[in-house]
């Protein structure tokens, strides 16, 4: 009979819960030092909990490869994440959030926190952060000190990635950019926005379906940014 470990983890907001739950899904596993070893197949389940909802969203884990001590003390575990079965804990989150947000009345559509790293073919070009996602437009960090010189306002965008129900095609244009300063830091994280153009049904779906989390890309998540000409020649 396999082990089980169970760790409680409590949140403040629904975003704060639903950014973790992406990041743990997103990356598939992770690779953790321990002071002792545990078999292969003990299983893990994360318990993420928010203050009232009364069950909470489940990430669940699995040791699938242990190695001996080397040169550090400790044993590298690497853990396989995989989503719970029951999604009514992490449906009613995200009900909390669009909720909020529609009460709010800040923004024509609900935005989903989002964690979700993002490349652009250019050679040298930075790595991006997919940060949130709504149905107009997507917020994105830039893992470098400022922006590329190349996205401005107006310029060209689009957002590619591979759902579990196909291709999630996503075009539009840069519409703000920033630059704001790390929490505790000197540094700042430069970022941006796009809206999205008018989207083909079948790409809508997929979209709404992204947003409800039901249909997740492959892990580990990853997804593929292009700007001006780039973004427009491969535009459905």
């Amino acid at each position: 009979m396999n082990k089980s470990v169970r760790l409680k983890v409590a949140y403040k907001s629904p975003q704060s819960l639903v950014g973790e739950y992406t990041r743990s899904v997103g990356q598939g596993g992770v690779t953790l030092r321990t002071r002792r070893s545990l078999p292969l197949g003990t299983r893990f389940t994360f318990e993420l909990y928010l203050g009232g909802v009364p069950r909470p969203v489940e990430v669940l884990g699995e040791v699938v490869a242990v190695e001996p001590p080397r040169e550090e003390p400790g044993y590298l575990l690497t853990v396989r994440y995989g989503a719970g079965e029951d999604r009514s804990p992490l449906d009613a989150v995200l009900q909390r959030i669009f909720s909020a947000q529609e009460t709010e009345g800040l923004r024509r559509f609900p935005r989903l926190p989002l964690t979700l790293r993002a490349a652009e073919a250019t050679p040298l070009s930075p790595a991006f952060l997919v940060r949130d996602i709504s149905r107009g437009g997507v917020g994105l960090e830039v893992m470098a000190p400022a922006l590329p010189r190349h996205v401005r306002v107006g310029t060209p965008f689009l957002l590619e990635m591979d759902l579990m129900g196909g291709e999630l095609v996503l075009h539009g244009e840069v519409v703000w950019t920033s630059s704001i300063p790390r929490k505790d830091a000197a540094t700042v994280t430069p970022g941006f926005g796009a809206t999205f153009g008018r989207l083909r049904a079948p790409m809508q779906q997929r979209l709404d379906a992204l947003l409800a989390l039901e249909s997740l890309p492959p892990a580990p998540w990853k997804a593929r940014v292009s700007f001006g000409m780039d973004a427009v020649t491969r535009m459905p």
